[in-house]
């Protein structure tokens, strides 16, 4: 049996199912080799914060956030996203897994060569966001920052 049958025996299902592997597949192919795919998930009420992920940048002297496209489900009183977000090392990622009616759950972490996430700043620590706005302009090396 060739490739060609295999293919043409598959339910609709099936098809749809090995579609989404594929393009997935191919996606992490041609992907740049320096960038790294992470997975998130989270649950939260999204009256106290709804989870998400950013990648964090400067631009014109204000800390700016481009937001993943994550999957939303929403249930009663509840927000569950998911997906994958792509980060290079180097890159500064803003994670939000939810909060609560006074705080809000939310890390600064930096993106390893070896694909680690070390966290550089709590949502709440002023002077380690300071920091990381001082590595954003080039006035600390990334060394002094994970200090």
């Amino acid at each position: 049996m060739t490739n060609i049958d295999f293919i043409k025996n598959l339910s609709n299902e099936e098809l749809e199912k090995l579609s989404k592997i594929i393009k997935n597949e191919l996606k992490e192919r041609y992907q740049d080799k320096n960038e790294f795919v992470f997975n998130f998930e989270a649950t939260n009420d999204p009256r106290k914060g709804v989870p998400y992920v950013a990648k964090l940048f400067i631009d014109d002297d204000k800390l700016q956030r481009q937001f993943f496209d994550l999957e939303k489900v929403y249930g009663k009183k509840e927000v569950t996203i998911s997906g994958k977000y792509t980060a290079k090392p180097g890159d500064i990622i803003e994670i939000r897994t939810g909060g609560s009616w006074k705080n809000d759950h939310r890390a600064w972490y930096y993106i390893t060569e070896n694909k680690e996430q070390i966290k550089v700043a709590d949502i709440n620590d002023s002077y380690a966001k300071l920091q990381v706005k001082k590595y954003f302009k080039g006035e600390m090396s990334i060394n002094d920052l994970l200090k």
